[in-house]
């Protein structure tokens, strides 16, 4: 909404990694899992771009997990608004994007 766009509004972004179970996780060896720095700073940047559509950020998001990331067997990214500027609506409004 134009409102949005002026004002703002709070998101809260959950992301899931499906990753395989491997001899180097159990090494514990952190070149064998995903780097959650980067995964925070994926967000962080995605998250500043104005957008139209909770969705196209969450796409955005899961594209960028499966380029760096190849070896992953999926996951979820789910952004949830929490006061959306929606007539009758009094709780919160999410979208999920599985990949």
């Amino acid at each position: 909404m134009a409102q949005e766009t002026k004002v703002g509004n709070e998101f809260h972004v959950f992301v899931t990694v499906r990753i395989p179970y491997t001899d180097d996780i159990a090494a514990d060896n952190l070149d064998a899992t995903v780097n959650y720095a980067i995964l925070h700073s994926i967000v962080a940047e995605e998250m500043s771009r104005p957008r139209k559509l909770l969705e196209a950020v969450a796409a955005s998001i899961a594209g960028r997990i499966k380029e760096l990331w190849p070896g992953c067997l999926g996951g979820n990214v789910r952004i949830c608004k929490s006061t959306p500027p929606i007539a009758g609506i009094t709780g919160k409004a999410e979208v999920t994007i599985v990949f």
